[in-house]
């Protein structure tokens, strides 16, 4: 049994990402030590788009809007790969378009 805790304390140790601190209250930002938190993490917002072919998107224009099967107002799932992170929102901020988590998954 001794063996079987060593060897899970040496897989802690050697992790890629650091667990976080125990001991959070709710809301409490976790802090991460740099090299965890500058790790670059691929995020998807996808948002299904009826009959939307490569021919459509290289004839768009300034200014064209696209019809979307997403309610308006519905909150958008936010991934990276294949694991849902948050439920998000489309935002204008001065001439870029962004995304504001607005619930953990």
């Amino acid at each position: 049994m001794a063996a079987e805790n060593s060897a899970g304390e040496a897989g802690k140790s050697q992790a890629l990402v650091a667990v976080p601190p125990q001991g959070l209250e709710p809301g409490e930002p976790a802090s991460w030590s740099p090299p965890v938190s500058l790790l670059p993490v691929e995020l998807d917002v996808a948002v299904p788009v009826r009959q939307f072919r490569v021919r459509n998107l290289l004839a768009l224009e300034p200014g064209q809007l696209i019809e979307s099967q997403w309610g308006s107002g519905e909150d958008l799932p936010l991934a990276s790969g294949d694991v849902q992170l948050a439920w998000s929102e489309f935002e204008v901020i001065e001439t870029q378009l962004a995304v504001r988590i607005t619930r953990l998954a």
